[in-house]
């Protein structure tokens, strides 16, 4: 920015920061699909803001708006719960998380998802990071089918950029995802 004068760089910043950028690994977040497993992902919120929203856990496409997979209903204070096909969204508002499973993950789950409060059909607010499953390509001792237990516990921080599990606040201030794990079905 050579020629800039003195604000180039500081108003570049500014205007990076304004816009929303972020780095990649701050917006999205890789999980491999196990076949037959479950997968749960839990979403941390702000507690003042969205406590009495609804939640939606929502499969975005290359085109087009993304699909609302699965929606709660109520605004109970304590717990809402929602139920559609594979998919289990339930919402602690006294926690400020929610928690959506897939059960018996398969091939077509691979894709990108992001959790969401959810506004309107048109209008919801991002918990980033977004989860993208992507297909295990198999490594060395596991076989096709993957390790045999993947366990995530990355901490990224809440709306409100604080958690109780982890004092440091790292990450995106706005961001949702909390825990993600594969885990068996129970049976």
């Amino acid at each position: 920015m050579e020629g800039a004068g003195p604000w180039g760089w500081p108003c570049l910043l500014l205007l990076l920061k304004v816009s929303g950028f972020q780095a990649v690994d701050e917006e999205e977040k890789q999980i491999y699909l196990q076949e037959g497993r479950n997968l749960t992902v839990s979403c941390v919120y702000n507690i003042m803001l969205f406590s009495s929203s609804l939640k939606a856990w929502q499969r975005v496409e290359s085109q087009g708006p993304p699909e609302t997979l699965v929606r709660t209903s109520t605004r109970n204070l304590s717990l809402n719960q929602a139920r559609a096909g594979r998919y289990l969204l339930e919402d602690r508002p006294s926690d400020a998380v929610m928690m959506v499973t897939i059960t018996e993950l398969q091939p077509q789950d691979l894709g990108l998802y992001q959790c969401v409060i959810y506004l309107s059909p048109q209008n919801f607010h991002l918990l980033l990071p977004r989860i993208r499953l992507t297909q295990y390509e198999g490594g060395e001792g596991h076989g096709s089918a993957g390790p045999q237990r993947e366990t995530y516990n990355k901490t990224i921080f809440g709306e409100n950029g604080t958690s109780s599990r982890n004092p440091t606040p790292k990450g995106n201030p706005d961001s949702g995802i909390e825990t993600i794990y594969n885990h068996r079905p129970e049976n």
